[in-house]
């Protein structure tokens, strides 16, 4: 059976989100807010990137901890020069419009911009959503869900950038997506990086192993 066109989506965003955090509890009267929001749009059809932003976002009760800062980078001064959450997300959404388009994330990120929405009285604009981790386990019998960097090197592609910004794990998040459509499409991959150990690689189910052997993911 053929699919409409018009049923299909023809692009795909990738969304990501980093948090507020401290080396343990959040102090009194501090809870996790969301400080920074990335996103990247892709064609399903090419499967090349076709634009991306990334924004701070001033919380509620901005407080960046160096715990934060050294883990994502992100500094007080970024964060009160900031705009805040709503003014964010309506830019992203007069420009992605998130609500026509297959929603992308790496875990629960669909869901942490859900509750902003609610605490901000808003309603989220994600629609259509896929949590890609979820579908990368299903695909490949992980015994656990795997994290996004893990995914990167079972597909033997080299992560772009530093692990916790939230344009570079939505890129990344992009190109897991796209080598995965490759292979389902039987596509050739894209050039392999140099050489390298992959020091964190999922633990695989036997069949699991076969699977990706039989898929050229080695």
């Amino acid at each position: 059976m053929t699919v409409d066109d018009t049923k299909r989506h023809i692009r795909s965003i990738y969304i990501d989100v980093e948090l507020s955090c401290w080396a343990g509890p959040p102090p009194l009267g501090m809870r996790q807010e969301i400080i920074e929001i990335g996103i990247v749009e892709m064609d399903l059809h090419t499967l090349e990137i076709t634009r991306d932003k990334s924004h701070f976002v001033r919380p509620k009760r901005w407080e960046i901890s160096d715990r934060c800062t050294k883990l994502t980078g992100i500094t007080k001064d970024d964060i009160q020069s900031a705009r805040s959450f709503p003014e964010v997300l309506a830019s992203l959404t007069e420009e992605f419009s998130p609500s026509r388009a297959l929603c992308c994330t790496w875990g629960n990120d669909a869901g942490l911009i859900a509750a902003a929405c609610q605490s901000s009285g808003l309603k989220t604009p994600l629609r259509y959503l896929l949590d890609l981790a979820h579908l990368f386990q299903g695909l490949f019998l992980l015994r656990q869900t795997p994290g996004l960097r893990s995914a990167v090197g079972m597909l033997d592609m080299e992560f772009d950038g530093v692990p916790h910004g939230a344009l570079v794990d939505a890129r990344n998040t992009a190109g897991v997506h796209a080598a995965v459509i490759r292979r389902m499409r039987r596509q050739p991959d894209l050039p392999p990086p140099p050489a390298q150990q992959n020091t964190e690689v999922a633990a695989l189910t036997p069949f699991g192993e076969k699977l990706r052997e039989a898929l050229g993911t080695r």
